[in-house]
């Protein structure tokens, strides 16, 4: 499988020019191309639709790097473009189940041709808002226009420039070369503060060998994931991602104190202050430097806990947490804590080490598997903080009950992926007794939105 390697190395002089002259093309790009002006087009066509204009031949950037950041930029563009199509397909499974009038309503979506149709046009509307960008700081260089060799122990990259664009552009990177294999490779080379990162794609051999148990796995806020067979993995992801997100909201209060005193002086004419505010209190370099440490942080966790239950699983199972769960409260710190980026990195790291390591991930439907009771398989008990309530008084340790109702659902014919929540309530609710059902179905008393997460997890700990 295909991987990102990335190395570090310094910043040269030129480095930071050719970034910002790109910066301005991709947010041009975006601005141009963002929105309807890419519908029945493709890279080929949009690209040519660029250099017919002629709109950045006389900026002063290599032609070839300004091409290939162009292709990168346009990629993006109709990648995100791709991304607002798979929540329309999700509509129009939704809207209709005749067969002929879903078959009709894709293929217009298929072709690019949405604009055709009222309901295509207002759910591309929704989900293809139109997209900008403020990224200045990376280029991309082209396999044939970069060499490198070993200098006194250090890789060294050079870029190559056109002459009438300038001399080429040497990186010295941190790296001595060993097992680092750029040959018809291209870079990403983004300009941080302080140094340079060098981003290419390599090729990563199988892992060691999976288990051979299939494995139910709930994704979780204190540990990263509970399997089925009752064990915690990755126990610090809680702590790391609490420790980061409380930290920054006291900063972030601190700074509007900041921010409003600057404002004032600035108001009032102390011009010297407001700027010296400005630039000592409130700037991001120590912010951004917290982030990317902590993210990578919670990455390492999340791979090893992904790693732990491949060496015991073959086939893990678990819940599809894709698309956000409608009119779900969730108390505030919870989503304050529980970033989106954190619950796609734990699903980022399931994919990528089942994948190496020849492991079959499945997801499964997601609505109730909280609210279940595993031992019966009913819709039964209560959940509260990380004990569920089972009816007969017996208490089950909640992630580990929500884990085997995970597995469950795997042999679950009657309950697909796609299977919308009221309907898996109404199956659930079939099977179980005639009491239940009549108190919960017929008589339609109020529940909570279904969650396969933990919607109260740890409330003893952040009260």
């Amino acid at each position: 499988m295909n991987v990102t390697r990335i190395l570090q190395a310094d910043v040269p002089k030129g480095l930071a020019a050719i970034c910002k002259t790109l910066g301005f093309v991709r947010a041009d790009i975006w601005r141009r191309y963002g929105a309807l002006k890419n519908v029945g087009k493709s890279n080929q066509d949009i690209r040519a639709e660029i250099a017919a204009g002629e709109y950045y031949t006389g900026l002063p950037v290599d032609g070839t790097i300004r091409n290939e950041t162009t292709k990168d930029i346009i990629n993006d563009i109709l990648t995100y473009k791709s991304a607002a199509m798979v929540k329309v397909r999700q509509a129009i499974h939704a809207r209709t189940k005749d067969k002929a009038e879903q078959k009709r309503l894709y293929t217009l979506l298929r072709e690019d041709k949405w604009q055709t149709d009222n309901f295509l046009h207002r759910q591309m509307r929704k989900h293809f808002r139109h997209g900008r960008s403020t990224v200045a700081n990376q280029f991309i260089v082209r396999s044939d226009k970069q060499s490198s060799k070993v200098v006194d122990g250090q890789l060294a990259i050079t870029t190559h420039i056109a002459k009438k664009y300038g001399n080429d552009i040497t990186l010295v990177t941190t790296s001595n070369g060993k097992n680092v294999d750029l040959t018809g490779r291209n870079l990403r080379i983004i300009a941080k503060e302080g140094h340079a990162e060098i981003h290419y794609a390599a090729e990563k051999g199988d892992g060691r060998e999976c288990g051979t148990q299939v494995i139910g796995i709930d994704k979780g806020y204190t540990e990263a994931f509970t399997d089925s067979d009752g064990q915690a993995h990755g126990e610090k992801f809680g702590a790391v991602l609490t420790e980061y997100s409380d930290k920054t909201f006291d900063t972030n209060k601190q700074r509007n104190k900041l921010h409003a005193l600057e404002k004032k002086h600035r108001k009032d004419g102390h011009i010297a202050k407001a700027d010296r505010i400005r630039l000592h209190n409130l700037g991001r370099k120590k912010i951004d430097a917290r982030r990317e440490e902590t993210q990578g942080q919670l990455r390492n966790i999340a791979f090893q806990a992904a790693h732990s239950i491949v060496d015991k699983a073959a086939v893990v199972v678990s819940e599809d947490l894709t698309a956000p769960i409608a009119k779900k409260q969730q108390w505030k710190k919870f989503n304050r804590r529980m970033s989106s980026w954190a619950k796609g990195a734990l699903a980022d790291a399931l994919d990528s080490v089942s994948t190496q390591r020849k492991a079959k991930h499945v997801l499964v439907n997601s609505a109730y598997t909280s609210q279940m009771d595993s031992t019966t398989g009913l819709l039964q008990g209560k959940r509260i903080g990380d004990k569920f309530y089972r009816e007969n008084g017996d208490v089950l340790q909640a992630d580990h009950n929500a884990a085997l109702n995970v597995l469950a659902r795997l042999g679950d014919n009657e309950i697909s992926r796609f299977t919308p929540y009221k309907e898996v309530r109404r199956i659930l609710l079939t099977r179980s007794p005639a009491q239940l059902s009549v108190n919960r179905l017929e008589l339609g008393a109020q529940t909570r939105q279904p969650s396969a997460d933990k919607s109260c997890i740890a409330l003893n700990s952040f009260s």
